[in-house]
């Protein structure tokens, strides 16, 4: 079985920043020696997640999940290890080709390894053949007459699919790539005769991409009158539309700086908005904006300028994904566009310059853009069409977390309709208790394992921590553990961790000779299991003196010993249960736990 080399898991490892890497999911803030977040593997309100960049680990103090890099990406990703290797190792420009076998995947893993292979090998040669080929010149003048520069095309890697029925086809099946695969990766497709043909053929293709820069799938345009104007990937195993936004791996760096996201709705109004010198812009897929995707915009910004077309669908959509974004604690703006138009056709008529300026004029708070959209339509002379107006606006004011302007706008409304203010505040909406205090919310990830509470957590657990914890400050805690309790451990995890601790110390390692080799040795033994990685995390994170007295020790082994006893005489009271033959059994075997139990609490 291939194995990868220990030296290319440490230049991995070594060269990626767990911050960085974490901080791409989880807004960090500095807490003394680490940083804290919202755990992304459950839901909770306040941070007990917690990253330690000096010893490349974290821990959830509510989950209790934890690790390394590696775990990071193996439970957020669903990776094996194998691939999570190769995902880092791509990340950080480091040539991992020939590590990668195969034969350590399940057959699941296997066909999406496929499909992630597949997506990047099409992905190139589209956009090759869209940069240097006769057949890709079509697609490249329609992209010139949007006004698309060369940079803006290679930055999203934009490609053109040839006007032939089986190109793609081919390629795959001449790289060895099962069909039937690539057919659920929604890279082919296949006719009810059993005939395999492209999916994309003749179209300008958009490249889209996961979190971490991953091609997924594709957005196919027509660029001549065949229909549907637009093909895109349907659901597979890697791609789910309410998950992923165009552009996000592009704009994620501009995103985290500028604490902002422009929303807009089509992948063209990305590349013009990104060329107009706005980075920070995604767009979702084709689909309605969903709350997974506020979700994941809620961990990296703080505000959402929304810029939807200017006509009545675009303006429909823009108040639907204003609701979405209510639950959220974001700041969300809308950029009103003159009707009828886009991103797109607004920045080609009147340059990047003026687009700058509009972006930082226009502006309108939810409250604005709602009184604007209340208002169009309604002649509010008539006494009717003014109360309806008054109500909706008192149920939007209603709806908005912010207190100060919550009484800007109800003086407004007073003040235009010489309603007193008292009045109006008597008829605001009292919010449910859920729309009352907002709080943000992380996306569940679905862990490879279900995690449990760490609430009530048993002694012998606790003090089976605390040794294994002692145990990693040097050779004299591991010997002094090792020889009074040896591998009675309560916990397996704890059992596996305390074995390879006794593996690596001999009788005459010195300190030097442990700080040197023993966490190294320890990381690598974790590397590839999540339940271990976590459960070291845990205990190298756990707050505590760095080193305990062997009276100390001696008290944590008596309680996990004590654990084991009292197992011992629970089990015996079983078999008295059944397996007594007559009283006079039942008596003696009673009178003996009695004497058990007594020593116990005595000692």
């Amino acid at each position: 079985m291939p194995r990868i080399p220990d030296e290319v898991i440490a230049e991995v490892k070594q060269a990626t920043d767990i911050v960085e890497l974490i901080g791409e999911r989880v807004e960090l803030k500095k807490q003394g020696h680490r940083l804290v977040g919202l755990c992304p593997f459950h839901s909770e309100n306040s941070p007990s997640f917690s990253v330690s960049p000096e010893k490349g680990m974290y821990h959830c103090f509510g989950c209790g999940a934890g690790g390394n890099v590696f775990t990071f990406v193996m439970e957020t990703e669903g990776l094996s290890f194998p691939e999570t290797v190769e995902r880092l190792a791509t990340r950080a420009n480091i040539s991992v080709d020939g590590i990668q076998g195969d034969e350590e995947l399940t057959r699941e893993q296997v066909w999406r390894k496929q499909m992630r292979d597949a997506h990047r090998l099409v992905a190139d040669l589209y956009h090759e053949v869209l940069m240097k080929t006769e057949a890709g010149e079509v697609g490249l003048t329609y992209l010139r007459n949007r006004d698309l520069a060369e940079e803006t095309i290679a930055q999203y890697k934009i490609g053109f699919a040839p006007d032939q029925r089986r190109f793609t086809v081919e390629l795959l099946e001449r790289r060895g790539f099962d069909l039937e695969v690539m057919v659920e990766a929604g890279l082919i497709s296949k006719s009810k005769s059993g005939e395999y043909f492209d999916r994309f053929e003749g179209r300008v293709v958009f490249p889209i991409a996961d979190r971490d820069g991953t091609i997924v799938g594709f957005s196919g345009r027509a660029i001549d009158d065949r229909q549907p104007k637009y093909v895109n990937t349907a659901e597979t195993p890697l791609f789910n539309k309410s998950e992923l936004l165009f552009g996000f791996s592009q704009a994620r760096a501009t995103m985290r700086k500028k604490k902002r996201v422009f929303l807009v709705e089509g992948n063209v109004d990305v590349l013009q908005v990104a060329q107009a010198g706005t980075q920070e812009v995604v767009a979702s897929l084709g689909t309605a904006f969903s709350p997974q995707h506020a979700r994941a915009l809620s961990r990296i910004v703080e505000e959402v300028i929304i810029c939807y077309d200017g006509d009545h669908a675009g303006q429909e959509a823009t108040q639907k994904v204003i609701r979405l974004l209510e639950a959220s604690p974001l700041d969300v703006q809308v950029l009103p566009l003159p009707e009828k138009t886009d991103p797109d056709d607004y920045i080609r008529q009147h340059g990047a310059t003026h687009w700058q300026q509009f972006i930082e004029s226009e502006q309108l708070s939810v409250l604005d853009f709602m009184n604007r959209m209340y208002r169009r339509g309604k002649n509010l002379n008539r006494e009717g069409e003014r109360i309806r107006f008054i109500e909706s606006m008192l149920e939007e004011i209603g709806k908005t977390n912010d207190s100060i302007r919550r009484d800007l706008y109800v003086k407004k409304l007073s003040d235009e309709f010489e309603i007193p203010l008292e009045t109006l505040r008597s008829r605001i909406p009292r919010p449910t208790s859920s729309e009352s205090t907002p709080t943000r919310t992380m996306e569940p990830v679905e862990p490879v394992r279900k995690r449990s509470s760490k609430t009530g957590e048993p002694r012998w657990m606790k003090a089976e921590k605390y040794l294994l914890r002692a145990m990693l400050t040097g050779p004299e805690q591991v010997r002094f553990v090792r020889d009074r309790l040896g591998l009675r451990y309560q916990d397996e995890t704890h059992r596996m961790l305390g074995s390879a601790l006794y593996e690596i110390v001999s009788e005459t390692m010195t300190q030097d000779e442990f700080d040197q080799i023993t966490l190294p040795f320890m990381e690598r033994y974790c590397d590839q299991r999540p339940d271990y990685a976590m459960r070291f995390a845990e205990i190298r994170l756990m707050a505590g003196p760095d080193e305990l007295s062997e009276d100390v020790l001696d008290e944590y082994i008596r309680v996990i010993n004590s654990y084991e006893e009292q197992r011992q005489i629970e089990r015996a009271k079983r078999e008295i249960a059944q397996d007594a033959e007559s009283i006079v059994d039942q008596a003696s075997k009673l009178q003996e736990l009695i004497a058990r139990s007594r020593r116990l609490r005595e000692r």
